[in-house]
């Protein structure tokens, strides 16, 4: 793999600083087609441009380990254009130029959330396609070299929940009701193996990647205590844990933002304290969020100004619509918002992504 990095400087407030490198950067998708990526500083305000000849048709959907998990989706030739074609998923270390590949996907099916699992000596093991949309929960399930997916889903016993709602009980009758209804998984954060899936109703369901086995909890427990028309929220893997955000929909609320962190034992979740908020600031994106230490600064940053149809797109991907994108920081603290950029672009997808992932490269 050859990868070309080249600096464009928008705005420098401070150059080389060891804040400015631990922040995620946000990488933006300007064509899907093209071979190049912008990657933005939050805190230096500087743009530079990534190049390499497996960005093209294809969109990062997941990194770990400084791999990066690649969904690229090739366009049919004319005679067969109405054929659908499979989309090629793939690793690839952009230091190593090591590629690793994984069996193709339909791109219908490949809607949703990828996640993968990385030993202690830095290579993936195992890689999970969480369905953002089913009957029940499904996750498709591979690891470097195979042929085929394997799936496992969450399994309901309709029969056992008739037998239990004779008792009347509201919440078993709420519960068997939400269990037999499709599925919507609204963001995924994986810790170690285990990866927690959460529902648009705020259920937590977590499947092991190593152990390949589900788990969820009964009956659900929303901490926030809202619906999805009025909390946005997002997960983030940090430190061994998930900490759940949940920032008000409603413009310049964003002091009310709240955050807890979930038992992976009893899959419950604790309100943190303010304390824990100090000198750090939320990276969020549906598909992977980042926690970083950011002395001094207590601030959530979002991507924002797109379209309606552009945020729908897959996790970590790119609809192919163009859509006018910008980097929001919003303070904790006063409720303050700012546009990080000082001019919105034009992009087919964003994701955050850390900086040392592209901090050298070598070409194979």
């Amino acid at each position: 793999m050859d990868m070309d990095v080249e600096p464009n400087h928008v705005k420098n407030k401070s150059k080389g600083s060891e804040e400015a490198r631990s922040l995620p950067m946000a990488m933006f998708t300007m064509d899907r087609s093209s071979k190049k990526r912008l990657l933005f500083d939050v805190t230096t305000r500087t743009i530079r441009s990534v190049t390499s000849s497996v960005f093209a048709d294809a969109t990062c959907a997941f990194e770990n380990g400084g791999w990066l998990l690649m969904i690229q989706r090739n366009k049919p030739p004319p005679p067969v254009a109405f054929v659908e074609q499979q989309a090629a998923v793939f690793l690839i270390h952009p230091t190593t130029g090591t590629r690793l590949d994984l069996p193709p996907l339909s791109p219908s099916s490949s809607s949703g959330f990828f996640v993968f699992y990385v030993n202690s000596h830095g290579a993936p093991l195992v890689v999970a396609h969480v369905e953002a949309i089913s009957l029940v929960p499904t996750v498709h399930v591979a690891c470097p070299g195979d042929l085929f997916w394997s799936v496992y889903k969450h399994d309901v016993d309709v029969a056992a929940m008739e037998e239990e709602t004779h008792q009347h009980q509201p919440w078993r009758r709420r519960q068997r009701r939400r269990l037999v209804e499709p599925v919507s998984i609204a963001d995924v954060a994986l810790v170690g193996t285990p990866a927690v899936c959460l529902d648009a109703g705020g259920e937590v369901l977590v499947f092991d990647v190593a152990e390949m086995t589900w788990r969820r909890r009964t009956p659900a427990v929303i901490p926030d205590g809202g619906g999805i028309a009025e909390y946005e929220r997002s997960l983030v893997a940090a430190g061994g844990e998930v900490v759940l955000v949940s920032r008000p929909r409603a413009v310049g609320n964003a002091a009310a933002s709240r955050f807890f962190r979930l038992d992976m034992a009893e899959l419950e979740w604790a309100p943190m304290e303010r304390r824990e908020l100090d000198d750090t600031s939320w990276f969020l994106r549906k598909g992977q969020s980042f926690r970083a230490k950011d002395p001094g600064k207590r601030r959530v940053y979002v991507f924002g100004g797109g379209s309606t149809a552009a945020e729908a797109s897959v996790a970590g991907g790119s609809s192919g619509i163009k859509s006018i994108t910008n980097v929001y920081g919003y303070g904790l603290d006063d409720g303050s918002v700012e546009m990080v950029i000082p001019a919105s672009i034009v992009t087919e997808g964003c994701r955050w992504v850390r900086p040392s992932v592209f901090a050298t490269s070598a070409a194979t």
